[in-house]
């Protein structure tokens, strides 16, 4: 293959996230890959490649509980991974009430993936998985990672989606920056720490394009297209959408600088992005 190919996977399962980057050797980069059901169409698009990286943003179910259902249904057997790496909030941290806006939601994040996750996937992998450090670069093939942001500890009221690593694929024709689902308290501390690393030819965008990082931090990668991991109905969200509009719960949560997809979009138009790929529309090939 004389071409460095990244796959957008489609949505088998709602709003999940799941890319395969297919180097000029014929090796895959995997980011996260979704839920149990979107895995038959993660393995056909891997195939029988070698996998050298697979990347897990965050412990969310929507990204990374395929991978736990196939570690446990046979310790990966049905793929060939070399590498995988993450940074996800120590469990300990689950007890902690302090600062914390609202500890039932709180407890809930960890409960989601992450507790089982530690328990009980975690021991399985010792031997192949790589805690990543922020400022790490990895080399694969033609692509050279580079890891901007993992997890940072006292943002707490989004501590998952805050938790998501954000890293630069640096292809020979493309880079992109990938947010996994980094929210506005995330995306203040990545603006901060590393604006100046941002600007990248493509990106991901952060939550699925809603709840998630300011303009500033779009501002600063200056894309030309743009990855939505969405289906119909969240692309074409509304600026307040009905589970927005409780304003003093959103302010008891800490979290009131939270919007619609619409919002994004009329972010990336001023910016004058025109080219955007979205999972509702299928499964996106794109060259980098």
């Amino acid at each position: 293959m004389d071409k460095t190919l990244l796959y957008q996977l489609t949505e088998t399962s709602e709003f999940m996230m799941s890319f395969v980057i297919v180097t000029k050797n014929n090796n895959c980069i995997v980011i996260d890959g979704g839920r149990e059901e979107d895995m038959p169409l993660l393995k056909e698009y891997v195939g029988s490649r070698h996998i050298s990286a697979w990347i897990l943003t965050h412990p969310h179910s929507d990204h990374i509980s395929g991978i736990m259902s196939e570690i446990k249904k046979n310790n990966l057997a049905d793929f060939d991974v070399e590498k995988i790496y993450y940074n996800f909030p120590p469990i300990s941290l689950m007890d902690k009430t302090e600062d914390v806006p609202d500890v039932k939601y709180y407890v809930s994040e960890f409960n989601d993936v992450l507790v089982e996750f530690v328990n009980e996937t975690e021991p399985l992998i010792k031997n192949i998985s790589h805690i990543v450090k922020q400022g790490e670069s990895i080399q694969i093939d033609e692509c050279k990672i580079d890891f901007i942001f993992t997890f940072h500890d006292g943002i707490y009221s989004n501590m998952m989606n805050d938790a998501s690593l954000v890293f630069k694929v640096n292809a020979p024709n493309k880079s992109v920056l990938f947010l996994g689902d980094l929210g506005p308290d995330g995306g203040d501390i990545l603006f901060r720490e590393s604006r100046h690393l941002l600007k990248s030819d493509i990106v991901q965008m952060a939550h699925h394009g809603h709840m998630n990082v300011g303009m500033e931090v779009y501002a600063a990668v200056m894309p030309e297209a743009c990855l939505w991991c969405c289906p119909e109905w969240l692309y074409n969200e509304a600026e307040v959408p009905n589970y927005l509009s409780d304003v003093e719960k959103l302010r008891r949560m800490k979290r009131i600088r939270m919007y619609g997809t619409a919002v994004t979009r009329g972010w990336m138009e001023l910016l004058g992005v025109k080219k955007h790929y979205v999972t509702k529309d299928g499964t996106q090939c794109i060259e980098i």
